[in-house]
């Protein structure tokens, strides 16, 4: 892309404010602006006469004890975090390692990062364990890149400094474990301020992981905060406090311009250093400035659907976490947010909750996922959101989602007192749903259910995804989304582009170019444009969800990409992806399936998946097309990168991927059937008319309309005129 050309999609896409707000932030630091405000100094040069309001004690001694008297509201009393008892605590664990071996591993200087993987050997804040490389330690955060070989992937590098260590000793603390103390914790944070001056090196580098990193501290010291916490610890925590205050305050305006949880995540730190320390010179610009920053961006991030701007689960989830602390901190000053920013984080509980398995508080492995968890308060997998899910519906509703269980030791963290007792819920009905603000649709049987993404991109899209469909069939993930794994693989550039790519998805993918054109590592244009054209929930019959995308809809491609999928019941689903054009053309169906045994049948287009929960059959049929492959491969990385997934970051698996590669005139129609039992597939000539699917017990029989566009006078997709079951 050329730089104009480059120019004008950022300007068309991203909007002039987005333009000049950066050419703002640009200009500051070519005159020097943020070298002033960020010059490098050592921890002891951050005097408390310096950044205390008059009237505060600027001795040490005097002011550990003006805080212990002070005792600012936060979460839970200074020193005495909550209890945790069996009935809401870890009697069902899931995180490995668990809480104990963590506790261990900290005491032997290591941790664990991702939620689960444990370091190699005792932490080096600028040793990058997992991808390699080294961070810098010299030069002031500005002057150094986001994107580096020499350090590798510096979300990996950043991973230790989000000091969820901290929140383990805190919640080892609740539980009396042996070793989880001050002495501990301290020894941790000595550690990382030795490494880590005020804005030198790689660990000031992002705004966002330094006010994660705040959060995380606060909750660590202020439970493990008891008499043998003096006066020298008092001030380094102030020091270190003000210190992430000040670069957080100065560099909101680059947060707010990504439109994304920085801005969020941001003003919570900002918000926590001045409920904290009210006696701060800047605490309450500060606090008027993260109250009116959040405000805003929830407006502009959280759509009216409930779905979030960033177009990921994770990040989604980054968010809520963002938004409960900062609504509990104003709660407990005395100070609340309005209806209308509850509302918000209400409508995005309800929008994950439908998007939730019951069985065990997964969502789709959808969007961008840098494996964050801004609170990990509880003994939850990385992959479960009931803890945040319950925690904000008993904040904003006073009602549990869900029945007792490990989940609620976040909210006895976030709203302590205030916490409804564990007790059995009454949570309501997950339906077929249709969220078209942010383009996401449900369909929903008693035992299996199906994701649908069809969105016209308003803001920057994550991965290339649209059309992409999730199934879940008896509680498992069974068509999945490959996940996010790296955002920079130097040794293996193939890598990053394929997780975000339509190959590591589940859709019909053309061959040739890419219709996207990368212009940074985060940003493409053009932004990928669809349309839904059906959606009936089903309730008296099957359920239909069908719509288009126009991202190949110009030359060279010239064609458009339609899919329909059918609910018949729990144990049958039919997908229907529809290629409609004049050219002859060649793509490749693809559908990551979980990591189960398998089983291919390349001459009649079967292929089977053994589940624990039994077997699952997919059988394809296309009439005009010729199949040129029909394929299970699996963790491939040589030649081309194939058969991967990342549930969290940093962490992939192999996993069985059927690849269906076609070639025809257009247009054309290829049909897949997942069934509990084999199936055999009948269709017309040329695809038009009425289908059969016979597999046992049942048989149905439905008709696909015209191949033709709804914009060039077609009567619509799919019309399922005869949709029913019937004995064999």
């Amino acid at each position: 892309m050329t730089p104009w050309k480059k120019a004008g999609a950022i300007l068309r896409y991203m909007g002039p404010g987005f333009v000049l707000r950066r050419m703002r932030l640009a200009l500051r630091s070519r005159l020097g602006g943020d070298a002033r405000v960020y010059r490098p100094r050592p921890w002891d040069s951050i005097a408390l006469e310096d950044i205390l309001a008059p009237g505060a004690p600027a001795d040490a001694p005097a002011y550990a004890e003006f805080k212990r008297r002070q005792a600012p509201p936060f979460l839970f009393p200074l020193g005495r975090p909550p209890t945790i008892t069996d009935d809401c605590g870890d009697h069902h664990p899931h995180r490995t390692p668990t809480l104990s071996e963590r506790l261990r591993l900290l005491r032997e200087d290591r941790c664990v990062l991702f939620f689960r993987t444990p370091t190699p050997g005792p932490v080096d804040w600028y040793d990058n364990p997992l991808t390699g490389g080294r961070g810098d330690a010299q030069r002031t955060w500005i002057e150094l890149p986001d994107f580096s070989p020499e350090q590798g992937d510096i979300r990996t590098l950043w991973e230790a400094s989000r000091c969820a260590w901290a929140i383990d000793i805190a919640r080892a603390r609740a539980r009396d474990l042996s070793g989880a103390d001050g002495d501990l914790l301290w020894r941790w944070v000595d550690s990382w301020m030795a490494a880590c001056p005020p804005y030198k090196g790689t660990q000031w580098k992002c705004g966002q992981e330094a006010s994660v990193r705040l959060i995380a501290l606060a909750i660590g010291f202020w439970a493990t905060c008891d008499k043998r916490c003096g006066p020298e610890r008092w001030l380094r925590f102030a020091r270190l406090c003000w210190a992430t205050g000040y670069r957080v305050a100065n560099q909101l305006e680059y947060a707010v311009s990504q439109r994304n949880n920085h801005a969020l995540s941001e003003a919570a730190g900002l918000m926590l250093v001045s409920q904290l320390f009210p006696e701060f010179r800047d605490a309450a610009r500060w606090r008027a400035r993260a109250r009116r920053i959040f405000e805003r961006q929830m407006r502009v991030q959280c759509y009216a659907d409930g779905a979030y701007i960033q177009h990921s689960m994770n990040y989604q989830r980054v968010m809520l976490h963002d938004a409960l602390l900062i609504l509990r901190l104003a709660q407990l000053a005395g100070e609340p947010f309005g209806r209308e920013i509850e509302d918000h984080v209400a409508r995005s509980v309800d929008f994950l909750y439908q998007l939730t398995e019951a069985e065990n508080g997964h969502t789709p492995n959808y969007g961008n996922n840098d494996g964050a968890c801004v609170l990990p308060l509880s003994e939850c997998e990385f992959a479960d959101f009931r803890p945040v899910l319950q925690a904000a519906n008993r904040l904003l509703r006073g009602a549990p989602l869900f029945d007792a269980g490990p989940w609620d030791e976040e909210s006895i963290w976030l709203l302590g007192d205030n916490a409804p007792p564990c007790a059995e819920a009454a949570p309501p009905p997950r339906r077929s749903s249709r969220f078209d603000a942010g383009g996401y649709y449900t369909l929903r049987r008693r035992t299996s259910w199906a994701m649908f993404r069809c969105h016209t991109y308003r803001d920057r899209p994550g991965q290339y995804d649209t059309l992409h469909t999730d199934l879940w069939w008896r509680g498992q993930n069974v068509c999945c989304d490959a996940g996010t794994h790296q955002y920079y693989t130097p040794k293996q550039p193939p890598l990053a582009q394929y997780f975000r790519s339509h190959a590591a998805h589940n859709v019909v993918e053309p061959h040739g170019p890419s219709p996207f054109e990368p212009v940074s590592p985060f940003l493409w244009f053009p932004w990928s444009r669809a349309k839904l054209t059906r959606f009936d929930a089903g309730e008296a019959g099957a359920a239909v969800v069908e719509g288009e995308t126009f991202d190949y809809d110009r030359p060279p491609w010239r064609l458009v990409l339609r899919r329909s999928i059918i609910s018949i019941d729990d144990d049958l689903w039919i997908v229907v992806d529809d290629l409609i054009g004049a050219e002859r053309r060649a793509a490749t169906l693809r559908w990551h399936l979980a990591d189960f045994s398998t089983r291919c049948d390349a001459t009649n287009c079967r292929a089977e998946l053994h589940t624990p929960r039994g077997v699952l059959h997919l059988s394809t049929w296309q009439p005009d097309a010729t199949v040129r492959r029909f394929q299970i491969v699996r963790g491939v990385d040589d030649q081309r990168v194939q058969g991967w997934i990342d549930r969290c970051y940093a962490h992939r698996e192999p996993v069985p991927v059927l690849e269906v590669e076609f070639e025809g005139r257009l247009p054309l129609r290829i049909v897949t059937v997942f069934s509990a039992a084999p199936a055999t597939i009948t269709g017309p000539e040329h695809g038009v008319g009425v289908w059969r699917v016979d597999t046992a017990p049942n048989s149905v029989e439905f008709e696909l309309g015209e191949l033709q566009r709804t914009d060039k006078g077609g009567s619509g997709f799919l019309r399922v005129f005869a949709a029913s079951q019937r004995e064999s």
